[in-house]
């Protein structure tokens, strides 16, 4: 008669139970800790990332509903009643040195809007094409530097991945533009 002894690992009646209890005790995996960007593009050649704890909403609206404001800085495109408030919105091409959306554009019908906010702050980005949200982990953006970037874009860059070789936008140096805050673009709750 065979002793328990005898019986080979693989088909002892405690085989699985054991392997389940060294799975329980082994170290555990370690957690990659990611963040959210929404990758949208500028110019055919320009895909930006912005962090999606920033993006209130993103919006396609006619040009019709824009109302032009006079004597602004060229980028921005005037004021949206959103939400029964006035949101300013500017060509963000234009506002970090790229060429203008709405120049470069024939036609032009329709704005994709992404709507950020900082705080008590909103403001609507006009851009070509918002794409997907994707994540990244934060440890693998590197700082920007002059030697990367046109000193007109560097104030705007947070960071950038290099396997992507995309931009992440600061969105607060967007919002804090001293170019756009000289005109006040404060966002007002009167209806216009």
């Amino acid at each position: 008669m065979a002793e328990l002894s005898d019986i080979p690992p693989l088909f002892s009646p405690y085989a699985s139970s054991i392997a389940s209890l060294e799975s329980l005790l082994a170290e555990p995996a370690p957690i990659e800790i990611t963040q959210k960007f929404l990758r949208f593009r500028l110019e055919p050649d320009h895909v930006v990332l912005a962090p999606v704890q920033d993006v209130l909403a993103v919006l396609t609206i006619s040009i019709t509903e824009v109302l032009p404001i006079p004597h602004m800085n060229e980028s921005v495109l005037g004021v949206l009643n959103w939400r029964g408030e006035a949101l300013w919105l500017i060509d963000l091409s234009n506002q970090i040195g790229f060429n203008s959306l709405v120049r470069t554009t024939k036609r032009l019908s329709t704005l994709t809007i992404i709507v950020v906010q900082k705080k008590l702050q909103l403001l609507g980005l006009a851009v070509s094409e918002v794409q997907d949200i994707e994540e990244h982990a934060p440890e693998q953006m590197r700082s920007p530097s002059n030697e990367l970037f046109a000193p007109r874009l560097l104030p705007f860059v947070k960071g950038y991945f290099l396997h992507e070789h995309t931009i992440v936008l600061d969105t607060s140096a967007v919002l804090e533009d001293p170019h756009l805050q000289t005109h006040k673009l404060r966002n007002s709750s009167a209806d216009y």
